[in-house]
């Protein structure tokens, strides 16, 4: 499927045009828009790219991530398959309405929406760190829609949300998020920080990557969106991981200090069936780290045959 491009007229309206003149304003660098479109998808309007053809593949990215999170993957991915990677409404460049649920259940419903929207019956969900819990959410809830499930540094979302860790790794993000739109310049220098205590390798956290990560997070309703976020992730209820029957394949970072490869051995010891690999020389960015690896491992479960 030939890449969309993106209508700079939609992006405005998605965002609102007074914030995006003085997000310009404020940002002496801009991050390229995303080559996606942006449509309304259930109560939001969803930035997305897709790409390819041939099974499909969706792409769900973590807290305080986007489209951006997947660039060195996707297109490895989408040689042999139909990938669809979205923006989770409060980030990237999908909307922000502070009125809207932005608990991981209904994330996971926009989720399905947008495979309804697209025509997409059954796909393989890939899901990284929080958006492994919504990905999760999505297969125990709708098994049907689910050919299989990648988990990357995923959030367990059969823990309460409570549970010793389960928040560690948005919990950097979350304390730089506290500084948007105040100070841009301190988002970049603490954004840094953050981003390299995320990495195995600190050299990864470069200004091209890091301003990937920050620009969207200066978007209008940013904030208020990562507040009722936390809110409502606070009081989800556990997922029952036994519930999920899609073949799934968990991979953990060996440096990865926001989810350890413990938890992610003890995910795939809740999800029945679930195999678990750890990626040697990656922190929480496994995809962006490690993408040859990242692709090996994921193309060669994606080529297993489906159990009958």
């Amino acid at each position: 499927m030939k890449r969309k491009a993106i209508v700079l007229g939609g992006a405005l309206a998605a965002v609102g045009a007074g914030g995006w003149v003085a997000w310009k304003r404020r940002a002496p660098w801009q991050a390229p828009l995303p080559e996606g479109i942006i449509r309304d998808v259930a109560d939001a309007k969803v930035h997305y790219i897709d790409e390819g053809s041939g099974p499909a593949v969706i792409l769900i990215h973590g807290f305080a991530g986007s489209t951006f999170s997947w660039r060195r993957v996707l297109p490895g991915l989408a040689r042999t398959h139909r990938v669809v990677a979205l923006d989770l409404p409060g980030f990237g460049f999908s909307d922000r309405d502070p009125a809207r649920d932005y608990g991981q259940r209904a994330q996971a419903e926009r989720v399905v929406a947008l495979m309804d929207l697209l025509g997409i019956q059954r796909a393989t969900l890939i899901g990284h760190s929080m958006g492994g819990a919504i990905a999760e959410r999505v297969a125990a809830g709708h098994p049907d829609r689910v050919e299989r499930l990648v988990l990357v540094a995923a959030v367990n979302a059969g823990e309460a949300s409570r549970a010793p860790g389960r928040g560690m790794a948005a919990g950097p993000m979350f304390a730089l998020i506290g500084v948007v739109q105040r100070s841009p310049s301190a988002m970049y220098t603490l954004g840094r920080r953050a981003l390299a205590r995320m990495v195995h390798d600190r050299a990864y956290a470069t200004e091209e990557v890091m301003r990937g990560y920050i620009d969207p997070l200066l978007l209008p309703g940013t904030v208020a969106a990562v507040r009722k976020m936390a809110a409502a992730n606070r009081d989800e209820a556990p997922v029952d991981l036994a519930a999920i029957t899609a073949p799934t394949l968990v991979l953990s970072g060996a440096s990865d200090a926001a989810i350890p490869p413990e938890r992610g051995e003890a995910l795939a010891a809740a999800i029945p069936g679930a195999r678990h690999v750890t990626i040697p020389e990656a922190g929480h960015l496994i995809a962006e780290e490690r993408p040859e690896a990242f692709l090996e491992e994921v193309l060669a479960f994606l080529h297993e045959p489906v159990p009958a």
